[in-house]
């Protein structure tokens, strides 16, 4: 009988969706597809998958890709459709490294280090450069009072981030996950990126 050869992986890679190894060592020789971002952020559930909607009453997925994708049209909304482009490219670690929560990654700097790191190689891979990050900043933290809005059970308390941020006046009844991935590749493509 014919022996079969089993690729093994050496080292801290995973296997994406488009078949290509992603190495977290070195993540600048990856072969990332925009395809494996859409899905890769359209899977990963934001804040930990505890979200819950006062609006449909029941626990809700809501994704990065999704988070991402409102975030790029309100860019436009804002008359500042020069951060579209950036916004729905803002989170270009977490398609290989998730989502992380923010008081958790805070206790975890190596872990920071590495989704850095990632986010810059897939952000040079996309040619993507963050040409207003105060303005990004301002928009993710205006996007974290909404969501926290709509998508928790929060009880009004203030939250130190968050001082200042004014939600938007959308509101966010969550997306399925293939839903968010083509609303993403849908919104790359309408902003001129090339599937």
């Amino acid at each position: 009988m014919k022996q079969t050869s089993i690729r093994r992986i050496k080292g801290p890679t995973i296997l994406l969706g488009s078949g290509t190894y992603y190495d977290f060592e070195a993540p600048e020789t990856s072969e990332i597809t925009i395809e494996d971002v859409a899905y890769g952020l359209a899977y990963a559930c934001r804040f930990a998958g505890q979200c819950w909607s006062p609006i449909l009453q029941r626990r809700v997925f809501y994704s990065v890709a999704e988070h991402c994708v409102r975030g790029s049209y309100q860019a436009e909304d804002d008359d500042r459709l020069d951060l579209a482009h950036d916004f729905l490219m803002h989170e270009l670690g977490e398609p290989v490294c998730g989502d992380m929560t923010g008081p958790l990654k805070s206790l975890c700097p190596e872990y920071k280090t590495v989704e850095k790191r990632c986010e810059a190689a897939n952000a040079a891979r996309f040619g993507v450069a963050i040409a207003d990050p105060d303005a990004i900043k301002l928009m993710d933290l205006r996007m974290l009072a909404t969501e926290r809005r709509d998508l928790m059970r929060w009880g009004g308390e203030e939250w130190e981030w968050s001082r200042g941020a004014q939600p938007y006046s959308f509101k966010i009844i969550p997306w399925a996950p293939d839903v968010a991935a083509e609303a993403f590749l849908q919104r790359y493509e309408e902003l001129g990126g090339k599937l």
